[in-house]
């Protein structure tokens, strides 16, 4: 019998504990826009960034992510060529659509489509194109996953 009261009084006093409790959960409320293949490749070495190799005539499609709510109109952002890089639009690569990228509404996903030319061979040489997000007025690019690059072996 007393055994079954000290239950009870246990159970009772998890009860009435844990009950007065508020929801404090934090929820973050930003949007940003992220390269998908930056988050789930290491860097490459010397920069913040990785670099995937490609090949000649491939049509690169690389995901980017809307982090945060869903929009109900679809967004349309920028990407540009990094300054940094040695590989030169119209002689190794072409953006589709100007780098402009859309997101569908209701949507997570955008997709970014360059084709790799086939530039005269050099042998034992290669150019590496990077691309930046700039977003829009409405989404700004994460700072960490906003560059990616590709490597084009001649």
């Amino acid at each position: 019998m007393k055994k079954i009261f000290n239950l009870f009084l246990f159970l009772g006093i998890a009860l009435v504990a844990t009950s007065c409790f508020e929801d404090n959960r934090v929820t973050w409320q930003g949007a940003v826009l992220e390269f998908d293949q930056t988050v789930t490749t290491t860097p490459a070495l010397g920069v913040n960034y990785p670099i995937i190799t490609t090949t000649r005539g491939a049509t690169i499609r690389t995901r980017i992510n809307l982090v945060g709510a869903q929009r109900p109109n679809d967004e349309v952002i920028t990407v540009s060529v990094d300054p940094a890089s040695t590989g030169r639009e119209g002689v190794h690569f072409n953006m589709r659509n100007g780098g402009r990228v859309t997101i569908p509404a209701n949507s997570s996903f955008g997709f970014l489509e360059v084709d790799v030319l086939n530039p005269p061979p050099a042998p034992g040489t290669n150019v590496v194109f990077v691309f930046n997000i700039e977003g829009n007025e409405n989404l700004k690019p994460s700072q960490n996953y906003r560059r990616i690059g590709f490597r084009l072996n001649l």
